[in-house]
């Protein structure tokens, strides 16, 4: 038996970056239902490891990253109609700090996600996302349950890669912490890595004072192509383990003491980990580790490293991706492309 875990972050009521829209979520939510799905939450996903969950049902599992506003707002209602479950990941420094009722005001405006994302990082507001008392609904509704994504969302440079463009044509919200200054005209926008996988970096200073001198993108691609060491290295492995290991703490401390929710999954900023990381995640007692890797879920899955599919934006790529990774021939031949 193999299992299907989607990743969803936002449901807007049209889709975006990074978001579905409530139509097309309630069109992938209806078809799981009518196909007989059966949503589950990592307790279940656990007992399947153990070979414990009935073989004679279907599952699948629904999550949802970061802890945005509107998964109170247009998923929950659509979840209820449909009797289904979500397992929100919460990143537990993303939160909303204010206080307010979006149910009854509807006092949430609709902010870009890389917007809100950048508002939310560098501390300038959080309006985009949870607040405990939004999150304590939704726990007492009954339709979603709570795990950990961390305590920080932060991106850095580690190998530069396909660069896909230049600031400020090409920004990101995560480029700041990564430069370690304010971006400047020539900064390079690429995949950057998750700081919960690797040691902190910063760009390096000649680079960037090289990238300031220079104009063009091919001069600025040139420049960072063939840069001997763009990186600086700014921690110790025992500073990068202690600085882990706070932030995950810090986490799951947060979650247990404002929800009595005691965590044992982590879901990775951006999917992204490393050998040290998940031997410091399952120091702090988690006991499965959630990546964005394409591929279904079967008993000889590592609960280190589950899989996750990211759920498209239209029903058809959404069917499409059930056919090919429900069927064994489709999903080693997917690997190849």
């Amino acid at each position: 038996m193999n299992i299907l875990i989607w990743t969803y972050h936002r449901v807007l009521p049209k889709a975006s970056s990074a978001a579905v829209s409530a139509d097309e979520f309630e069109r992938q939510i209806a078809y799981l239902a009518e196909s007989g799905y059966k949503s589950i939450g990592p307790a279940e996903l656990e007992l399947f490891f153990n070979g414990k969950l009935p073989l004679y049902d279907k599952y699948t599992m629904l999550t949802f990253d970061d802890g945005w506003a509107d998964n109170l707002i247009w998923a929950t209602p659509i979840l209820k109609r449909y009797s289904a479950k979500a397992v929100l990941a919460l990143n537990t420094g993303l939160m909303n700090k204010e206080g307010r009722t979006i149910r009854k005001d509807g006092n949430y405006e609709i902010i870009d996600s890389k917007k809100a994302l950048e508002e939310s990082v560098y501390g300038k507001s959080s309006r985009s996302f949870l607040n405990w008392n939004e999150i304590l609904d939704m726990k007492n509704s009954g339709l979603w349950e709570f795990q950990a994504h961390g305590n920080s969302h932060f991106g850095c440079y580690s190998k530069f890669g396909r660069i896909k463009g230049f600031f400020p044509e090409k920004p990101h919200w995560t480029m700041e912490y990564a430069l370690g200054e304010p971006p400047f005209p020539g900064a390079p926008k690429v995949s950057f890595g998750s700081t919960l996988a690797d040691k902190r970096t910063v760009m390096g200073s000649d680079l960037k004072d090289s990238l300031k001198k220079a104009s063009g993108d091919a001069e600025w691609t040139r420049l960072c192509q063939a840069h001997p060491a763009p990186v600086e290295i700014l921690e110790t492995d025992e500073e990068f383990e202690t600085r882990v290991e706070t932030d995950l703490t810090e986490c799951k401390k947060t979650i247990l003491e404002t929800l009595g929710v005691e965590t044992s999954s982590l879901f990775w900023p951006w999917g992204q980990s490393s050998d040290a990381s998940v031997r410091i995640a399952k120091k702090c007692g988690f006991k499965m580790l959630f990546t964005m890797e394409k591929d279904i879920v079967n008993r000889k899955t590592s609960p280190d490293s589950i899989p996750r599919i990211a759920a498209p934006a239209n029903f058809a790529d959404f069917k499409r991706q059930m056919t090919i990774y429900s069927n064994s021939i489709f999903r080693r031949i997917k690997k190849f492309f």
